[in-house]
């Protein structure tokens, strides 16, 4: 779908740039998020909700009177897809409200009666759990294709890197001590790199080979199973059953294999 593309990339744009301004404009990064999203997939409205400091739920934007009273409706009975969404951090949409045995009766009563047939929610995602929703409103019964499903969810993804990001001069300091944790990564990485050539008679590209794969096999990051090797905590020897290594061709490491 080439027009859906050419809109993410142009939602993209509009939101990166709200990103690394100084000074992010919460409004208007969240008004881009659900304006693009609506445009990606031609909805009629949008509404979004997000958990406040209690706990509770609040929302932060609506369309028109008629989607902010669905949103309202969602946070007094605790039911309707937003809420559904922030429960279980899934896309959660409905393709036709007007089916039998809805999911969340009153909501959908009150959907139908304003004119609308479907609805999708996406979860603004932060460390694993759903800290606000992004409601979806179309006129007309149907589903979201794969593409526009995961475009709308990287936008909402976005907004949340918006709504945590540092302020101001605070920001700047962020920065440098991110990269330098990233360069001590970096050091650490090549020393755990070395231990294991050196360990298991292999040239620094097998080596790397065999630390990826076994974070890969045990579920963790790279930067942890160098850390863990550095600190003692594992053996390279212990690397050794999770990749077919390539030996090493240079002559140091053919004298260690003999030897």
């Amino acid at each position: 779908m080439p027009e859906t593309r050419e809109q993410l990339a142009d939602a993209l744009v509009e939101l990166t740039t709200q990103l690394v301004a100084d000074g992010t404009d919460v409004a208007a990064l969240l008004r881009v998020v659900t304006r693009s999203c609506g445009e990606l997939t031609g909805a009629a409205a949008a509404g979004l909700l997000m958990t406040d400091a209690r706990g509770g739920l609040e929302v932060v934007a609506a369309s028109d009177d008629t989607t902010e009273f669905l949103e309202v409706l969602q946070v007094l009975t605790g039911d309707g897809p937003c809420v559904e969404c922030l429960r279980t951090a899934e896309i959660v949409g409905a393709a036709d409200l007007g089916a039998e045995d809805p999911r969340w009766p009153a909501f959908a009563e009150g959907a139908v009666a304003s004119g609308f047939r479907a609805v999708h929610a996406f979860p603004l995602r932060l460390r694993g759990r759903a800290v606000g929703g992004l409601n979806l409103f179309h006129a007309q019964a149907g589903e979201l294709t794969r593409e526009q499903l995961q475009a709308c969810q990287a936008l909402a993804d976005l907004a949340v890197l918006g709504l945590t990001a540092e302020p101001g001069d605070r920001r700047d300091a962020r920065l440098v001590e991110t990269t330098l944790v990233v360069l001590n990564e970096r050091v650490r990485l090549a020393q755990a790199v070395g231990m294991v050539a050196a360990a298991r008679g292999l040239d620094p590209g097998a080596a790397r080979v065999l630390l990826h794969a076994h974070a890969d096999r045990r579920r963790t990051t790279v930067t942890a199973v160098a850390e863990a090797l550095t600190t003692g905590k594992l053996a390279p020897g212990a690397l050794a059953a999770d990749a077919p290594p390539r030996p090493s061709t240079s002559p140091a490491a053919h004298r260690a294999q003999s030897g």
